[in-house]
């Protein structure tokens, strides 16, 4: 596992992927890659949401990228729905997309995505 906090400050962020809100196009989160500390983080959650950015490692996402979008992407819509409805909203630590099952757990100040095996 990537120790993601620590060290000198990142050099190197790369954004692969923009993602938006339909209902609301001003909450926009970016898949960005870090790869000196091999994680793909999102950038935005915190801002929009005030909870925790996702990490995925990167061979998690390398392995599967269009799929671990549209994981993030699943996630960012329900973070936004709730906040649409005023509701509070907590990750929750298994979920199912499609036929595959996720875990999320705490990692320093971000939420850690892989893949239940």
């Amino acid at each position: 596992m990537p120790k993601l906090f620590g060290g000198p400050e990142v050099n190197q962020e790369i954004i692969v992927a923009t993602i938006g809100n339909q209902n609301n196009p001003a909450q926009v989160v970016k898949i960005v890659h870090l790869p000196e500390k091999g994680v793909f983080l999102t950038r935005g959650i915190s801002t929009h949401f005030n909870l925790k950015e996702i990490a995925v490692p990167q061979n998690l996402m390398l392995a599967a990228i269009q799929e671990m979008t549209g994981v993030v992407s699943y996630l960012l819509e329900r973070i936004a729905t709730a906040d649409d409805l005023k509701l509070p909203f907590r990750y929750e630590p298994e979920f199912e997309v499609g036929d595959t099952r996720f875990t999320l757990h705490e990692s320093g100040d971000f939420m850690m995505l892989e893949r239940d095996e």
